[in-house]
């Protein structure tokens, strides 16, 4: 009888032909998940959510912060940081390092949902009766490019004023 080779197979058949690539992979989230949760109770909750471990390779453990400001935040705790790794376990982390990649921000956030936001933004800011009266007068002093410019700016608080 012949082999049937639409026949479903085991997962475990079809990963032995993969590389262990994915193996690797998913070992290397763990251990990533286990150092953030390790860096948390290093840093703290406020801190942990402006950074992030990168990376660990060769005894440094990298992490990735927001802004210049917290990463020199963190250089004055990296003897702690780097305590609390080696009481977790990793004895051979020798070395922290701390790099500033703003995009780790946009990673840490989680995104809001299109649907939630409101369908006009403009609602909360308008412009004050007192506000257009100062720019208009700016406008009669100003050179005539700018001064159209004002104008225009100033027409939009009587716009809000015949909205309501």
């Amino acid at each position: 009888m012949a082999k049937n080779r639409y026949a479903p197979k085991q997962l475990n058949e079809l990963m032995g032909k993969w590389s262990n690539k994915m193996v690797s992979y998913t070992e290397k989230s763990q251990a990533m998940a286990q150092w953030q949760s390790c860096l948390e109770s290093a840093v703290g909750p406020v801190l942990i959510k402006k950074c992030r471990v990168g990376n660990y390779r060769e005894g440094t453990l990298v992490i990735e912060a927001a802004s210049a400001t917290l990463a020199t935040r963190l250089n004055f705790l990296k003897m702690e940081i780097l305590s609390q790794f080696r009481a977790a376990g990793m004895i051979e982390c020798a070395q922290v390092k701390i790099v500033t990649n703003p995009e780790a921000q946009q990673r840490l956030t989680p995104k809001r949902d299109d649907q939630t936001r409101p369908e006009k933004q403009s609602e909360g800011r308008v412009m004050s009766a007192q506000t257009a009266q100062q720019l208009t007068e700016i406008a009669g002093n100003a050179p005539p490019s700018l001064q159209a410019k004002l104008l225009k700016l100033a027409q939009h608080a009587q716009k809000n004023k015949q909205k309501k």
